[in-house]
Order: C-alpha cells, then structure tokens, then sequence
C-alpha cells in the first residue's frame, strides 16, 4: 500500500493569538467543550500545536517575558477532537482509546524554543528556593539536534513529544478531581510532608475562569461562564492523561487512553523538542510550537478489559504506553546519586521527592565546576536527555533517586580525573543564561557546607 499523506485536522500559525486561530484551542478541560474535529479510526491525520503559553516568550536575551509570564493562558490544546469506529459509532465511556504517534516535530518556519525558569513569585519551580530568578535560554534546532547561544559547548538530539496529551474527562471525573485538589489547597502546605521542603505554590490550581479559553464556547454565554467556572486546570497529569511531561511519548509511541465521554474528545498540545526526566525548572522542556500525525483505533470495553482501578470509583485508572523504537543514542553516562535527606540534613522516609532534589542540587554543583553558571546547568538538566530513575524505595529510611547525564552532549569531558575540574586557561567560560532580578522577599534555601550558598 503507497504512503498516505496525512489529513489536515488542526492548523495553527504561531504568528497569531490564541483566539484568533480559525479552530480555537482549549486551556481547560470539561466535558462540555465541543469537538472542533472528527476523524475515523485508521485515518492519518494532522494536528498543529502552538507554543504552550500562545506566544507570550519571546525569541530575545530578555528573561522579563518569563517573569511577567501570565499562568492563567497557558497550555493552549488543540482539539478536542472526536473518534469514530469505521461505521461512524463514536468512541464511547469505558473504552480505550490507542492513540499511535506516527510523526511530530517543529512547525515549518517556525524552528526554535526556549526553556525558562520562573519567578518564585510567578510560578517557582522545582528548585525556586534556590533559584528565586526568572530565566531563560533560546534553542535553535538544525535537524534532530537542538543548540543554544545561552547555554553553549552543549548539543544534543531532541526527542520530540507532546506534554500534554488526553482525553476529556467526565462530568462525574471533574468533579472528582475538583473535590480533592480544592481539599488539598484548603488543608494548607502544613498538611504535607513537603511543605517545607518543596517550594512550588500554590498545592493545586483550582478552577479560574481568568485567562480561560474554551474553543468554539462564545465568551460572552452563560454556558462560558459555567464551563469556566467548573473546568479543571490543565497543570497536572491525572487519569485522563494529561500534561505528564513523558519524554518517552515520541514517535513511533502508542498511548492507551481511557474513554470517560462520547466521542473521547482528543486533546493535545504543549509540544517539547526536548526534556530532561522531570522537567525539574518547571518551563523546562524545549518548549516550541509544532505538528503531530496521528492514528487512532478502539479498543471496545477496554477500560475493564486492561486497567485496574485504584481508588473509590472505576474511573480512577491511568493510560499506559508503548515507548517507541526511535531515541537519541548516548552510550556513556555519567549520574548522579541523592538520598532522602534534605538540604538542612533533616531525614525524611522513602521519600522519592526529595531524594530526586537532592540528586539535581548534586549534579547543578558538579556541572559548574566546567565554567557554567548554576542557571545554565539548572535549564540544562530540564532540557536535555537526561534519565531519571527511582533507584531505591524499600530501604529504610532513605529513597534513593538517581539522574543520568549524557557526557556525549559536552564539547569537553566532564568525568572526574586526577588532579581535579579544569581552572586556570583551561577552564572555558561558558556566558550564561538571560536573567530577570528577583524581586520578592522570599528566603533562599542555604547550603551549610557552601559560604554563601547558592
């Protein structure tokens, strides 16, 4: 059979605001956001995406963007888009949905990204406590390779997947997503183990219809208002999916997703060139606009058939994936070890969370002994193929998490040696990311060992 040219479902054109594209996107997810597409199981369509924040960073040695960055217009889907069987019966509640990444990459003319930390006081991030400034660094892509002027002597090969990628949920699963957030948001950061330790706020994003934008749903209706009103934030994965940051979901991958409405309502967006394990600086995968082509099929009953509930209801259950057979090729690593212990030397038990902090705090120090900034190692590791791995989480009382770095990716070798990192004429600068001066009053988290710190 010759090669099919795919379907055009989505377009998108960068160059214009969200609400103004001809199939208006979605950055909340409902139920009752209508489909902007149908397309037949077997079909090879194609869906664009634009940048996750429609077009509010800039390509620029600013970082003012990023700290200004409005939070409440971000993670701009397209879609939903609605599956039908062959005979034109759609997706229903209780099936799975396979969803087969065929091909993704860059929109054409428009081949670059970025990777930023945010303001503590806008956003923060995985490490805000130490690094409280908003940055950013500008990639340029050449093929399958991605190189920044901010964070030079680095060159590595993307692997190109959505963030986000899902399903609608249910008006029954809304509602229980909505239930516990809020109840977490109301039992305050004293509630958690983490709470002290972890410096990312709010616990949850709760709905806000500020910066809602809700398809084809006329802003100025009573149906926006509640839609907006009830519609879940598009921040965390959850059972539908969601924005998992699954580097792995690449070309080639299938995704096995539970069907709550009719029709599935197919949703993606959030497109990454590139990320590290964890996308520890929060805006820190390559972040870019780009294309997905794309094969559904219909699994019938298959919600019963291949996933097992674990909580209260049968909706609480979770895609799963097939990795695909094309990944960047890096045969030497060198990685990084962190124990459940945090910065003040306080034990914390089996805690994976702090064990995978700790493990980035150790590699951002070691990195900056090869004339990079800890700014610049910090985006780097949100960025680049790194491996993240949950080592150990049976002996007690220390988790062991580990993070893997690629020593392929440096125009120098990183490994220890005798006599010690370079210094001297043999240590290269290396420039450093584009910055934005914290302004908030927030304290910094110190290390002891370290006169003055991070």
């Amino acid at each position: 059979m010759p090669p099919r040219t795919p379907i055009p479902v989505v377009k998108m054109d960068p160059k214009k605001a969200p609400w103004e594209q001809e199939k208006k996107p979605h950055n909340r997810w409902h139920p009752d956001i209508p489909p902007v597409a149908e397309v037949k199981t077997g079909d090879l369509f194609r869906v664009e995406t634009i940048d996750w924040t429609g077009g509010q960073i800039k390509d620029d040695d600013s970082a003012e963007d990023i700290k200004h960055v409005d939070l409440s217009r971000c993670h701009y889907l397209s879609g939903p888009i609605r599956i039908t069987d062959e005979k034109g019966e759609p997706a229903r509640p209780g099936d799975l949905l396979a969803v087969e990444l065929c091909n993704l990459g860059p929109l054409p003319g428009d081949e670059w990204g970025y990777t930023g930390t945010f303001d503590r006081d806008n956003g923060g991030g995985f490490l805000t406590d130490h690094f409280p400034e908003a940055t950013k660094a500008i990639w340029y892509f050449d093929g399958i390779y991605a190189a920044s002027r901010h964070i030079p002597g680095v060159r590595f090969a993307g692997l190109i997947h959505p963030g986000l990628i899902g399903t609608a949920p249910s008006h029954e699963l809304l509602k229980i997503w909505n239930d516990r957030e809020g109840a977490l948001v109301e039992a305050g950061e004293n509630s958690t183990t983490l709470g002290g330790v972890l410096h990312t706020r709010p616990l949850a994003l709760l709905p806000e219809p500020k910066g809602a934008l809700l398809g084809d749903i006329p802003a100025d209706s009573a149906a926006w208002a509640k839609v907006a009103g009830e519609a879940a934030r598009t921040i965390p994965g959850r059972e539908n999916g969601g924005n998992c940051d699954i580097k792995n979901l690449s070309r080639g991958c299938k995704v096995y997703f539970p069907v709550f409405v009719e029709g599935a309502n197919l949703s993606m967006g959030d497109m990454h060139f590139s990320q590290g394990d964890g996308e520890v600086s929060f805006c820190g995968a390559i972040e870019m606009s780009g294309f997905l082509e794309i094969k559904c099929e219909i699994l019938r009953g298959g919600m019963e058939q291949y996933l097992t509930p674990m909580g209260p209801t049968k909706l609480h259950v979770h895609p799963i994936f097939e990795i695909g057979p094309l990944e960047p090729r890096y045969s030497e690593w060198l990685v990084f070890e962190g124990i459940s212990v945090d910065e003040s030397g306080k034990q914390h038990y089996l805690d994976a969370t702090v064990a995978y902090k700790r493990a980035v705090l150790n590699c951002i120090d070691y990195l900056s002994k090869f004339g990079y900034t800890k700014q610049q190692v910090y985006l780097l590791l949100s960025c680049c193929p790194c491996e993240g791995r949950i080592s150990g989480i049976v002996d007690v009382p220390n988790a062991v998490a580990t993070l893997a770095i690629p020593i392929a990716i440096f125009d120098q070798d990183i490994r220890p040696k005798a006599g010690g990192p370079p210094v001297g004429p043999r240590l290269i600068s290396r420039g450093d990311v584009a910055k934005s001066k914290y302004d908030g009053s927030k304290p910094l988290t110190m290390n002891p060992c370290m006169c003055g710190g991070h």
